[in-house]
């Protein structure tokens, strides 16, 4: 959701619930219960300005001073300082969908089913019978949609994520997921002490870009569920996170070994301090020189651990 979109949201949700807090304070007023009247009446027209506020203002947006308003509201009936009919009034079952539209999911659904607990606990010692029921029904249900419809957006936009990051010719992800994976896998390491293997493969002679699909298709189902495949210029790259330095080694090899013979594969096991640029580097030069060799010499190997870069017998 961006931010126009999210502007819109809150406008259309602040317009209804100032509209329906001017309602409650006309009929506050009209049981001349003057003092919930003027705070209902002020609580509205707050609510009502910062929607139309936000409507045309969509790059700034104010999402906060109606929050307060609303969480004021919901803690006054909540106690019980006004009569219990305060507990079905609008906000009350619209507050789950604004809470997933302002905050991420998490601290969303934690803030939902924390409010819901005590919003159940006060209808259940005020309201009493088919009212009871009748608050609660509709409450739940509020809830239950705005999380589903939270959720399924959730999961529409990691769809879309995960598509626009796929190469189409190759079928592994796509440079800039390389890039952006990268970075985020070395820096785990450096943070956790661990290691990390990166795998290059490329058809030792000249292959139309279509094959490349093929070689991944062949690929993918030898890497863990954790493990990435990504495509690099002509070749693809394989990141592959482990333990330590001996694990690496090891995960080198196991690929080196079941490899086809037309595949060249070269390894790099970055250094303690390679940067991204500094890794891509060492693997275009070394799946270059893996090439050149015969198909069954020894795993390419480039490490900072080694004395020496080519023949690595594992």
């Amino acid at each position: 959701m961006d931010i126009r979109q999210k502007a819109h949201l809150h406008a259309a949700y602040f317009i209804l619930a100032g509209a329906g807090t001017l309602l409650l304070s006309w009929g506050y007023y009209g049981k001349n219960l003057s003092e919930a009247g003027s705070i209902l009446l002020a609580g509205g027209v707050a609510l009502v300005l910062c929607g139309c506020w936000n409507l045309w203002s969509v790059r700034h947006y104010n999402g906060i001073l109606p929050f307060l308003v609303l969480l004021i509201f919901g803690g006054l009936s909540i106690a019980g300082h006004w009569i219990p009919s305060m507990m079905t009034a609008h906000w009350a079952y619209i507050l789950p969908l604004y809470l997933f539209s302002l905050l991420n999911f998490k601290p969303a659904l934690l803030l939902t089913l924390a409010y819901a607990s005590i919003f159940n606990l006060s209808t259940t010692v005020q309201l009493e019978g088919v009212e009871r029921l009748q608050v609660l029904y509709l409450f739940w249900s509020a809830t239950t949609i705005a999380c589903i419809f939270i959720f399924t957006n959730r999961e529409r936009q990691q769809h879309l994520q995960k598509l626009i990051s796929i190469d189409p010719e190759s079928g592994a992800y796509n440079l800039q997921q390389l890039h952006d994976d990268l970075v985020r896998e070395l820096a785990r390491n450096d943070r956790e002490n661990t290691s990390l293997a990166i795998l290059c493969f490329k058809e030792r002679q000249e292959q139309p870009r279509k094959d490349l699909k093929k070689l991944s298709d062949h690929i993918t189902p030898q890497l863990r569920p954790f493990d990435r495949l990504y495509r690099h210029q002509d070749h693809l790259v394989a990141i592959l996170p482990s333990a330590n330095y001996q694990d690496s080694i090891h995960l080198c090899a196991r690929f080196h070994k079941a490899r086809e013979i037309h595949i060249a594969l070269a390894a790099i096991i970055p250094g303690e301090h390679d940067t991204e640029k500094e890794v891509l580097i060492k693997a275009e030069a070394a799946i270059m020189s893996a090439t050149e060799q015969a198909a069954d010499a020894p795993l390419y190997l480039v490490s900072d651990f080694l004395d020496t870069t080519e023949g690595f017998h594992a």
